[in-house]
């Protein structure tokens, strides 16, 4: 995808003429006039802002001359443990500033960040391993163990690097290589170079790698704050898990804009409502779930919020009694939300301030995604890929600088969605005539639980393990608490016995919490199917929300 990124625009004019009018810009590219790197940005931030407060996590503080120093040593450091370019080295554990510092000091030595999620099993962990093949894994406190069985489940012998106070007796103190002075040798990357890898859920349930550059996060790091409301020079709160590129892309805004990055390993309501007074918190990202349970905790009212001026509700629609109640308890925050995923670096449309309002004309859009990014072009294809007129229902396609580079190690599934120059999405949307993005359905029967993406087949597929299963199909529900969960239909063997309660135990050891039924259903006459014999979830979940009450 190098003919996306802006230098890429650059680079394919010229190739395409050698006039000398073309021969400056050609240059110029190629002196590295439109270069982009994050360590040099970083460099940038010490230079320019060294002073500053870069980010505080259990009770620290560490400025950006600090930071970068940190950064550099641990790049060197995994450079003496032997890693080379285009290694990779993998991040397990809670929100903290060594993940800050991991989303950078990789890139310093040429090497890839993977951001792992922590709420992952071993399996799902293993699995991940087995993808990105990590030449170091880097661990906190309370994953360590979890760790170890992932790398054993997956049959890899990489660095054993633990973060925190003290470190297992088998592992290397990541304090050790982030204090012990060193400067790594060889170039780091850049440009179209992956700076980090994210794992999000595909369609056939299978975790993928996507793969992101350098261009792919600055693109979205110099539009999508501005857009979104986000100021220089103020401290944004980081509560949502940073293996998620939605609040891990603010981290790289932050280098660009001077913003003091206040981060929470979890979201833990009290605290995080005394770290916004304490800090002055300007900016906060959260699914609307999150709000809802801000706004209706006992000691709300206890704590001085007036600094925040920005909030970004993202994951889900904002219903309009919860607006109703977020412009009473903020009046002075710009509100907005945003629809994204990890493949597009992640924005793609935002719904702003100017309509998050309950009167006048440009009220009643609060279930749109609002209009597309200005960096990137969207469409509205149909299955043959012609474009589609204002008004009707097709799936969502973009192109532009910040479309990933692609899925690790699935050519087959790269050559699908990203075919004809444009990223396919899977989400079905529509323009309506004052060019604002709906999304009208999402492909394969994806669940957005509390802001989780989780993928039936996934689910389906642990429980069809069970001998006592004999067909199993997943659906959401809705929720008012996290908008859906997931729920299972069920169908024994003949003779088979066992409870609700023993499948989700069962879940349990092999998915996380959040993908793990909320509810089951036993069925006993046949799924309904469609004419290809594929079960009807549609119907199915007709026939359980007709019968099922669940918050």
């Amino acid at each position: 995808m190098a003919g996306l990124t802006p230098g890429g625009f650059v680079t394919d004019l010229c190739r395409e003429c050698d006039c000398e009018r073309h021969a400056d810009a050609k240059n110029l590219h190629e002196d590295h006039f439109m270069s982009v790197c994050f360590g040099d940005l970083l460099e940038k931030a010490a230079r320019v802002y060294g002073d500053d407060p870069a980010v505080t996590s259990g009770g620290r503080t560490k400025l950006w001359r600090e930071v970068y120093e940190r950064c550099r040593n641990l790049a060197a450091g995994l450079e003496q443990l032997g890693l080379e370019r285009g290694d990779r080295v993998a991040y397990l554990g809670f929100n903290s500033d060594a993940l800050f510092e991991c989303y950078f000091a990789p890139s310093l030595a040429g090497l890839e960040a993977v951001v792992l999620n922590f709420r992952w099993s071993a399996r799902e962990c293993a699995a991940a391993l087995r993808e990105c093949t990590p030449k170091a894994i880097i661990f906190d406190e309370a994953h360590g163990e979890l760790a170890r069985q992932a790398v054993a489940e997956a049959g890899q012998s990489p660095h054993m690097i633990q973060a925190g106070a003290s470190a297992h007796a088998s592992a290397i103190p990541y304090e050790e290589l982030a204090t012990r002075i060193g400067t790594p040798s060889i170039r780091g990357s850049s440009d179209d170079d992956t700076l980090i890898i994210y794992f999000t859920g595909g369609t056939t349930g299978r975790s993928k790698g996507v793969m992101l550059s350098h261009w792919n996060l600055f693109a979205n790091a110099m539009g999508a704050p501005h857009i979104m409301g986000n100021e220089r020079n103020s401290a944004q709160l980081v509560v949502g898990p940073m293996f998620h590129l939605a609040p891990g892309s603010r981290i790289f805004s932050a280098v660009l804009m001077n913003i003091h990055s206040v981060i929470m390993p979890r979201f833990d309501l009290p605290e995080m409502m005394a770290v916004i007074e304490r800090h002055r918190v300007h900016s906060l990202t959260l699914v609307p779930t999150m709000m809802h349970m801000i706004l209706t905790h006992p000691d709300f009212g206890r704590y001085d919020l007036s600094s925040v001026g920005q909030i970004t509700l993202g994951g889900s629609p904002t219903p309009r009694d919860l607006l109703e109640k977020v412009i009473a308890a903020f009046p002075s925050a710009k509100l907005n939300n945003g629809y994204g995923m990890t493949e597009m670096s992640p924005m793609l449309a935002a719904l702003t301030a100017e309509y998050h309002v309950l009167e006048g004309p440009k009220a009643g859009k609060l279930n749109s995604v609002g209009r597309p990014v200005p960096y990137l072009d969207i469409r509205i294809f149909d299955a043959d890929d012609r474009e589609l007129p204002q008004g009707e229902i097709g799936e969502i396609v973009a192109r532009g600088p910040t479309v990933m580079k692609g899925y690790l190690n699935r050519p087959d599934e790269n050559a699908v969605a990203l075919r004809g120059a444009w990223f396919h999405t899977g989400d079905m949307g529509y323009f309506d005539k004052d060019g604002l993005l709906y999304i009208s359905g999402r492909s394969k029967d994806m669940i957005i639980s509390g802001g989780e993406n989780v993928y039936p087949s996934e689910i389906e597929d642990v429980i069809s393990t069970h001998p006592a299963v004999s067909q199993v199909a997943v659906i959401g529900v809705p929720s008012d608490k996290w908008g859906e969960v997931v729920h299972a239909v069920v169908m024994l063997t003949d003779g088979a016995e066992v409870s609700a309660d023993e499948l989700v135990a069962h879940c349990r050891k092999n998915l996380a919490g959040y993908k793990c039924p909320r509810g089951i259903t036993f069925r006993h006459e046949p799924m309904p199917l469609s004419p290809a014999n594929k079960v009807l979830k549609s119907e199915l979940r007709k026939q359980i929300l007709a019968m099922t009450q669940i918050t």
